[in-house]
């Protein structure tokens, strides 16, 4: 008698579901630490492309003498209160990309992010920092970055 063997037996579906279970908890944990990475990376990116754009902004002369000293605003807020030629200068070098959002939802101690970016400009010494989340040493993205964005 020949016996034909059609398929996987239940108790070998069951093993095999088992251990893609047991990976798929090991890794997650993972994964999810390297999106946050990478999230926290680009925001970084981000923040340092915001000061490049405000720099070269503050190279028009117009752009320079319609510029206001912040001591820390959201850069929707920051934009708001340049003077026209220096937003124009902004929208042509950041696209009119008032709404610039950060992406990364915790820093690398775990604390939450509200996904704003901050500027600090003063353009007598032509000095601007960026922040992610608030104006606070920890969370600087430009000119050096902060502890809490370092893992």
């Amino acid at each position: 008698m020949k016996k034909t063997n059609k398929g996987f037996s239940l108790v070998e579906l069951i093993i095999v579901i088992a251990i893609m279970a047991i990976l798929a908890g090991a890794l997650a944990p993972a994964l999810i630490k390297y999106i946050n990475k990478s999230r926290i990376s680009t925001d970084i990116q981000t923040g340092q492309t915001i000061a490049t754009s405000i720099q070269t902004a503050l190279s028009n002369e117009k752009a320079y003498d319609a510029a206001v000293a912040t001591t820390g605003a959201d850069y929707a807020s920051f934009v708001s209160a340049q003077g026209q030629d220096m937003q124009d200068e902004l929208d042509a070098t950041m696209g009119a990309a008032a709404n610039v959002a950060g992406k990364a939802r915790k820093d690398f101690q775990g604390n939450a992010l509200n996904q704003q970016f901050w500027v600090v400009m003063d353009p007598v010494n032509n000095e601007i920092e960026v922040y992610l989340d608030s104006v606070n040493p920890n969370t600087m993205v430009y000119p050096t970055v902060g502890a809490n964005l370092v893992e």
